[in-house]
């Protein structure tokens, strides 16, 4: 990479990348920085698989000055293609070791402070989780919601392969990082 010492830095952010289309997969090889002193915030669903997370984030940590990352809803999925079984809480913090190993900033990190352009500000990378708080017209209820989402044939796969163990919902998982 040229020298870019003449030019700020800037802080850049970007989501949903799921590598696992290779239309996707190919934009991410693309990516790169501007300058020597870019950040890039990653929020979420990079992948479903910890392969192509692990692959992922380390293209982009070897190419930015500093890559923060949240978790998405994907990267919580105990998918049926992925080596990686582990679910909920080990899954997370198991995502927090890799990114740790590769020098990526995570929610469980001191919050990094961005001294570029429009700063100081801090990155707080936030993992809150979700809960049923958001329902459709008409429901007041997590049940009536789930009822209607399988009446229309459309449930999030969620529902199916983002596991809150060790706690009993993601609902109480989601009260737990609020905390």
């Amino acid at each position: 990479m040229t020298s870019t010492a003449d030019r700020p830095g800037r802080l850049l952010a970007i989501s949903d990348l799921h590598i696992g289309y290779a239309e996707n997969r190919a934009l991410v090889e693309e990516m790169g920085p501007q300058t020597d002193d870019d950040w890039l915030l990653v929020a979420g669903d990079v992948a479903e698989t910890v392969a192509d997370i692990r692959w992922a984030l380390e293209t982009l940590s070897a190419r930015f000055r500093k890559v923060i990352w949240a978790p998405g809803n994907h990267e919580l999925w105990t998918h049926p293609k992925d080596t990686v079984t582990l679910r909920g809480v080990a899954r997370y913090e198991h995502l927090v070791a890799l990114c740790r190993e590769l020098g990526v900033t995570t929610p469980e990190d001191p919050y990094p402070v961005w001294e570029g352009p429009g700063g100081p500000v801090a990155v707080a990378p936030l993992f809150l989780l979700y809960d049923y708080s958001f329902l459709p017209a008409g429901c007041a209820t997590k049940e009536e919601g789930l009822a209607y989402a399988h009446g229309t044939g459309v449930v999030c796969t969620d529902e199916h392969l983002l596991h809150p163990d060790p706690y009993p919902s993601r609902e109480a998982w989601c009260r737990a990082r609020v905390a």
